[in-house]
């Protein structure tokens, strides 16, 4: 792995015996967005600490244009960091706020209107021009959050940290925001790391996903394999909106070297594409169900419902198929009511297999 981008190697952070993070591999190419994405508490905010050296590795290299970064001080790294916690001046102005790191010891001085022009384009972008002379203090959790975001876009890095940059905006200025923030960084020529517990904010703004769990990366690729080929049951979890089903069986030989999954309330003969990468004979599995691969109306199973959502465009169906809980996505805006008995059809498209004791991908 060599290029021009950023790349860590083996790198890790102990916390005890138990607890930890890594050993962690990653590249991200010039011009490309990779998103970190996992639970809170996974690793995600630790990992940008330690590229912007705020935190020391216990193993590991970080490099960065093909220069290693881990000797050098902070300052010296050419890292925008843009905090989960904002980490705001509380007596500087939202304008002071944003201009503060091209003020810093040994930056390129700008003259005062280059300076004034530069913070207020971003603010105007951030929809919090008019905010310029306000204090941390006079400003929503949204607000803030924008001011970071603009303190640490306004400057011209080696590579950009950007820690849960969206998380606390309402959703269509979020949209607005994820859309600009993708088309800028992808026209730079630099690595940006973008760090979000929101699975599918992080599909929707990057060119490649790492899936983080238990302080490690248990998948990285393309948006596209990460929600159409979840590596393990974790990972079917975490993304989609719904996230995917998993219902436990058994998988079974059918007759004419067909094969089946029977489970509890359910039976299902395979398609020839799974079919065809199982191993023989019968196994424990789970299987995987995208909500939107099931039609109401159909014979493949019997559910109850147990909630109803009308979105408008779409509704979900929270329901029982026995003891395990589904969810639908429906273009259907009926009524359902709750306890009321559905049938539904599944598309073979949708159904993705893991093995029932490592619950990884077959």
């Amino acid at each position: 792995m060599s290029h021009d981008g950023l790349i860590l190697s083996g790198l890790a952070r102990r916390f005890s015996a138990e607890a930890g993070l890594g050993p962690l591999d990653l590249d991200i190419r010039p011009g490309e967005i990779v998103a970190l994405t996992g639970p809170s508490g996974t690793g995600k905010s630790t990992a940008c600490r330690m590229v912007s050296g705020l935190e020391r590795p216990d193993a590991g290299r970080i490099s960065l244009g093909g220069r290693g970064l881990s000797s050098l001080p902070v300052q010296a790294r050419g890292v925008a960091h843009m905090f989960e916690s904002y980490a705001l001046y509380s007596h500087l102005s939202v304008a002071q706020n944003v201009a503060f790191p091209l003020l810093a010891p040994g930056k390129p001085k700008l003259g005062r209107d280059e300076l004034a022009r530069r913070v207020q384009a971003l603010l105007d972008v951030a929809q919090i021009g008019h905010l310029g002379d306000r204090k941390p203090g006079a400003l929503s959790g949204g607000q803030k959050q924008r001011v970071a975001l603009c303190r640490c876009l306004v400057q011209d890095a080696a590579v950009y940290l950007l820690d849960e940059p969206i998380s606390h905006l309402d959703a269509k200025l979020r949209n607005e925001l994820r859309g600009w923030i993708r088309r800028r960084q992808t026209g730079l020529a630099v690595p940006t790391l973008w760090s979000t517990p929101d699975a599918m904010e992080a599909l929707s703004v990057a060119d490649r996903v790492a899936v983080m769990i238990g302080g490690k990366i248990v998948q990285f690729g393309t948006p596209e394999e990460i929600y159409f080929s979840p590596a393990t049951t974790e990972v079917a979890r975490l993304v989609g909106d719904p996230a995917m089903n998993l219902i436990e069986g058994r998988l079974e030989a059918r007759e004419g070297g067909m094969a089946g999954f029977r489970g509890k309330g359910i039976d299902l003969a395979l398609p020839d594409r799974l079919a065809a990468r199982l191993p023989g004979g019968a196994r424990d599995v789970v299987l995987g169900l995208r909500p939107s691969a099931m039609r109401v109306g159909g014979a493949d199973a019997s559910l109850r419902v147990y909630a109803w959502e009308p979105f408008g465009k779409h509704a979900i169906i929270t329901a029982m198929l026995e003891d395990t809980m589904l969810r639908l996505k429906t273009p259907r805006l009926d009524r359902f009511e709750a306890n009321q008995e559905i049938g539904v059809g599944i598309d073979p498209a949708g159904l993705v297999l893991f093995d029932g004791t490592t619950r990884r991908a077959l």
